[in-house]
């Protein structure tokens, strides 16, 4: 005989797992930004919200109600499979209750919930959040037990820098977010991981002036090397006393006082380590008003200076006034596939501009210099050479000051070997 009130339970079971199952997909899944936005779509928003700063207490209730719809449901059709088909009405009841929970209570309502999220996370939000009320006196022992199980453990990030990443070329695929914003938000996650000496300009390439200059050969200086500022040293370079600010000079200059020392019109020094992160500098360098920062190494030595203008550029690029130059001057072409290049020319630039792949190590080197020294692992000789044999790319250093390369040659495969002069300029 059929019992159709047997029946009819078993049913409201199922679709009480279901409601679990998808409950579970949509208030897991829905992200915490768009909860804050839902939060103000009335009393289901609000209390979506709740649940959502809470996680573990929804989760709870949703396991336990649908652990109990599920096993509910296969004790009713057990019992009614037992009534109709006697004791092979067991294995048909567990076969038919396992399809049945799997399609109607799991597969079923966890896609519906996917494909409707924010719907589904409102419409559940208001009886998960009843059901987690009536729970309260076991949350209540649970939360205690699980602060005394912590014992002082640190707290698990919710978000790690990772996820915000996959999220973000998630987003770029799906044409939510453009390349040039993926870019900047990525330049903004690795802000805080950079320091000091990554994008210092170093010590060879800073213009310094002594103490001692006079007033017309600062002016010479400025017109000379177009910089607005400069540090001073005084006596020898690696004892950086200030820095002059060319505002400071003009003004000196056009007065008339062309005798006034350069060392009465500098600024006080500020000197940061290499290891100096740059958002912390930043912070810095805007607290202090200061616009250069002098930067030293492990004994204290003059390693290079980081401006305010270099800090922006790690966050949106470069930053082209008038008197920069152009970076393509930098690489002069002197015949088919021959070319002399700036040591202080970028890597990433040269690959951009002959569509080549040099490596690159950000960390280690950014220049075509620095790429050189890195491969050779020691002071260069004027035609030395490194060769990327794959590429068939050859680099030759062809011009030096002491230690510093300051020119090279840079060898295409359009050229060929009997055409080739590497032994310098």
């Amino acid at each position: 005989m059929i019992e159709y009130p047997n029946i009819v339970i078993f049913i409201i079971l199922l679709i009480i797992s279901a409601f679990f199952s998808a409950s579970e997909v949509a208030l897991v899944g829905i992200s915490r930004a768009k909860v804050r936005a839902l939060s103000d779509e009335g009393k289901a928003g609000k209390r979506l919200e709740k649940l959502k700063n809470n996680p573990d207490h929804f989760l709870i209730t949703i396991l336990i109600g649908n652990n109990t719809a599920n096993v509910g449901a296969s004790a009713i059709a057990t019992a009614v499979a037992f009534t109709a088909f006697g004791d092979a009405g067991v294995a048909i009841a567990t076969g038919v209750v396992t399809l049945l929970l799997l399609i109607f209570g799991e597969i079923g309502p966890k896609t519906f919930a996917t494909r409707r999220m924010e719907r589904v996370a409102l419409f559940v939000a208001t009886p998960i959040y009843y059901l987690t009320l009536i729970l309260s006196p076991f949350f209540w022992v649970y939360d205690r037990a699980r602060r005394l199980g912590k014992n002082g453990g640190t707290n698990v990030q919710a978000v790690t820098e990772e996820e915000i990443r996959e999220w973000i070329d998630v987003g770029e695929m799906e044409g939510a977010i453009e390349e040039d914003e993926k870019e900047m938000i990525y330049s903004v996650l690795r802000f805080n991981d950079t320091t000091a000496k990554e994008i210092m300009t170093p010590r060879p390439d800073v213009a310094v002036i002594e103490d001692t200059a006079t007033l017309e050969e600062a002016v010479a200086h400025f017109r000379d090397t177009g910089f607005s500022r400069v540090p001073v040293y005084h006596g020898h370079t690696d004892n950086i006393v200030g820095t002059l600010n060319i505002k400071d000079i003009f003004n000196a200059y056009t007065a008339g006082n062309h005798r006034v020392p350069v060392k009465t019109l500098m600024f006080d020094v500020y000197c940061v380590p290499e290891s100096k992160k740059i958002d912390d500098l930043l912070r810095e360098l805007q607290v202090r008003r200061v616009h250069m920062a002098i930067i030293l190494d492990e004994f204290g030595g003059f390693s290079g200076v980081v401006t305010f203008e270099d800090i922006l550029e790690e966050l949106v690029g470069d930053i082209m006034d008038e008197s920069d130059g152009d970076e393509v001057a930098d690489i002069i072409e002197i015949d088919g596939g021959l070319y002399m290049v700036d040591a202080q020319a970028r890597v990433t630039l040269l690959n951009e501009h002959f569509s080549i792949d040099l490596p690159e190590d950000p960390g280690s080197y950014e220049t075509v210099g620095g790429l050189v020294f890195s491969l050779l692992g020691h002071i260069p000789r004027l035609g030395e050479s490194v060769t990327f044999a794959d590429q068939q790319i050859t680099i030759v250093v062809t011009k030096m000051r002491g230690r510093q390369i300051l020119k090279l040659k840079l060898i295409l495969p359009q050229i060929s070997g009997d055409e080739e002069d590497i032994s310098g300029e």
